[in-house]
């Protein structure tokens, strides 16, 4: 609305003088005591007049009261009056005015009018504003009440500026007012608090951001952990303190440590486990890398090792494809292997067999030089490995370990004599492979033992023929007797005594083959044992055999033939009756029939051996134990055996001379089992003097007569028998 210019007759309504208000500053003064008017200055140039009782309608009945008082009061007395009342001028639509003035007191009137001059102005804003800020900072303080987060905030020197009720949980002492404006903080905590309080203030104020920490400690006899919170406080544009929020984070402490604990755990756990599945890894590597019986590193290991010491040769330049510098070998490589291992588990047992493995790896540890890599190939075969030594030195320790392995063994309390063979081959070049050296150390191991079982072989080119050749009569054997090169040979039996009748002959079989000539049994008996036709070769002997004798058992020349039979024939129950069969289809009477076994036999089932063996007694056949004292026979279970003769082993005869006491208990046993001895391998007159002094009744033997054909045992017998 337009501004109303007030003059001296002119009288405002009570909306104007609030539009008035709400414009500009009005001044009035009441310009005679005790009258109803206050004369209203507008501006400069105005003045108006108006009713003191229109600007008491605006307000309640009782503000109008006061202020009427309040300004009679200052009338009558003097002073200055400073109020504020809401003006209320329509329905629903208030306004806050502020009343100030002053009245000189009457002492200073003078004589004059009194008056009262003052200032009223339209303040709803400011009001409003203030009303609107103590709402907030009530609803804040509320708030801040009711968290259970210790609030604060402090000036520079540490005076509370602002807290909450919920900062005396952590005090020390209690203070007596939760209002703690304007005190010292530095009272109130316990020092390890304080210390974290002035540490973390240092650090928000210095670096303007917040700074956090934790605290465990003892509050009112209990344990407590707080997590404290400090920030800059800022105003106008100043930092002037600073914001603390304080947390009981003692629960959360405790579910931590206890997290901490569990973890702890768990990692214990997870350690132990870890250390027992790398044991179990460790173990399984171990397992996978050595025997279990005897400790040793097995053939993986060893191809590993072999590989390790190739690829150092290639990567410091030592070895090339040429031979070795210095002239010694790459590497040497010997293998280990007991003669007839077979033997010791039939007589001990497979615990005795196990024990004498082991026995025998403690002593090949200890015989070899530190470090030297040794291993068990398989079954009673080791290997070691060598490098840095020249073949005269490796020949030197083989044999070195040869004569520690042949002492003695113990087994079931009992000194047991085992036989040894050593094979040795060399690597001189780079490029060798394991295999190729395994080979040739097993051809030199088991060249000595055809040579006559034990000692030291050393790999040379020729015995690569040699294998080659093994080879070919392996293919070539099947088939053999059918194609005619198969033969039969006899050596005479002479009695040692008197004049030196012949009771009988041994049938012995050689192979003809038409590229490598005459081939010993000991070459392809072997072969045919393995490859199942050993016992058609045996029936062919005695069929052979029987065919040729039977002329001169029939003229009286000679009493018995005896043949040899693998232990092949004794696996089932048939081999009695095969022999009747061809005992008819030969003619030759059983009676006339000697049958060789190797004690082997009735070591391994010495009850199968003696159920057949009584057959074939009862069918008149003679039963001979052959090569006896080669292996560990059972005087025990000797005894009980249906046996006609023994056959001593050629390795006995030949030491008889010298060694004469295991013969001598040979005979002594056989003649209170009413049984015949036959020496084997009579060589030179010293042996056969020996064995006659001995008691020996029967021999045979180069010295005595060497294997011929039958035309040539029929001359022989002719000559021996009929001199004239």
């Amino acid at each position: 609305m337009p501004r109303p210019h007030l003059s001296t007759d002119l009288e405002l309504s009570l909306q104007e003088v609030l539009d008035l208000l709400r414009e500009r500053r009005v001044l009035f003064w009441h310009a005679e005591v005790g009258q109803p008017r206050v004369m209203l200055y507008i501006d400069d140039a105005h003045l108006g007049k108006w009713d003191a009782g229109v600007l008491w309608a605006g307000l309640s009945r009782e503000d109008g009261a006061l202020l009427d008082a309040s300004l009679r009061q200052v009338v009558e007395e003097g002073g200055c009056f400073d109020v504020e009342y809401p003006l209320t001028y329509a329905p629903g639509e208030q306004r806050w005015c502020h009343f100030s003035g002053f009245c000189p007191p009457p002492e200073m009137h003078l004589g004059g009018p009194t008056r009262l001059m003052g200032l009223i102005r339209d303040v709803t804003a400011q009001t409003t504003s203030y009303a609107r800020s103590l709402e907030q900072a009530d609803l804040l303080r509320g708030l801040c009440e009711q968290s259970m987060v210790g609030i604060t905030i402090k000036d520079l020197e540490g005076r509370f500026i602002l807290n909450n009720s919920a900062l005396n949980s952590y005090a020390d002492r209690p203070a007596d007012s939760d209002d703690l404006t304007g005190q010292d903080s530095t009272q109130m905590f316990p020092p390890e608090l304080m210390a974290l309080v002035e540490r973390l203030d240092h650090e928000a104020l210095s670096t303007g951001r917040a700074a956090v920490g934790e605290i465990d400690l003892m509050l009112a006899g209990r344990p407590m952990s707080l997590r404290m919170s400090k920030q800059p406080f800022w105003r106008g544009g100043e930092v002037v303190g600073t914001v603390s929020f304080t947390t009981d984070v003692t629960e959360r402490r405790v579910l931590e440590r206890r997290l901490l604990e569990h973890s702890a755990e768990l990692e214990a756990r997870v350690r132990e486990r870890t250390a027992e599945l790398q044991a179990i890894n460790d173990h399984l590597r171990h397992t996978a890398m050595h025997d279990t019986l005897t400790g040793l590193p097995n053939r993986a290991q060893l191809q590993q090792w072999f590989a390790e010491r190739r690829a150092g040769w290639s990567a410091d330049g030592s070895a090339g494809p040429d031979e070795a510098q210095d002239g010694l070998p790459l590497l040497t490589l010997l293998m280990v292997d007991l003669d007839h291992f077979k033997r010791i588990n039939d007589r001990f047992g497979h615990g005795g067999g196990d024990l004498l493995l082991q026995q025998l790896a403690g002593r090949l540890r200890r015989g070899l030089p530190p470090g030297a890599p040794l291993c068990r190939l398989s079954g009673d075969e080791f290997v070691v490995l060598l490098g840095g030594v020249s073949p005269a030195q490796a020949r030197q320790l083989a044999e070195t370990l040869m004569a520690e392995l042949l002492r003695p063994f113990t087994l079931g309390g009992r000194a047991v004599q085992v036989g040894l063979s050593i094979g040795v081959t060399h690597a001189w070049t780079a490029g060798c492979e394991l295999r190729d050296l395994l080979d040739e150390a097993d051809m030199a191991m088991y060249t000595g033992k055809r040579s006559g079982r034990g000692g030291v072989r050393v790999f040379e080119p020729w015995m690569r023929a040699r294998q080659s050749l093994l080879q070919d009569l392996e293919d070539d054997l099947p088939g053999a007797a059918e194609r005619g090169e198969l033969s039969v040979m006899f050596q005479p039996v002479v009695a040692l005594g008197g004049a030196g009748e012949v009771p009988g002959v041994e049938a012995l079989v050689r192979w003809q083959h038409p590229r490598y000539g005459l081939i010993q049994p000991d070459e392809f008996i072997s072969m045919a044992e393995a490859q199942g036709s050993v016992k058609c070769i045996d029936l062919w002997v005695l069929r052979e055999a029987a065919r040729q004798v039977w002329p001169l058992i029939r003229a009286g020349r000679v009493r018995t033939l005896a043949v040899n039979f693998s232990a092949q024939h004794f696996a089932g129950n048939g081999f009695p009756g095969q022999l009747r069969a061809t005992l008819e289809e030969t003619g030759l009477p059983p009676s006339a029939l000697v049958v060789e076994i190797t004690e082997s036999l009735f070591m391994e089932d010495h009850r199968r051996a003696n159920v057949l063996l009584r057959d074939l007694l009862r069918d008149g056949v003679g039963v001979a134990a052959d090569d006896f004292g080669r292996g560990y026979s059972s005087l025990a279970k000797l005894q009980h055996l249906p046996l006609s003769m023994l056959k001593v082993d050629r390795a006995f005869v030949a030491t008889s001379a010298q060694f004469p006491g295991i013969v001598r208990s040979i005979v002594e046993m056989a003649r209170s089992l009413n049984l015949t001895v036959v020496a084997e391998g009579i060589e030179t007159p010293a042996q056969l003097d020996a064995l006659r002094d001995l008691g020996c009744g029967y021999g045979q033997g180069y010295h005595l007569a060497r294997p011929m054909d039958a035309p040539a045992l029929s001359a022989w017998l002719a000559a021996r028998l009929d001199p004239a």
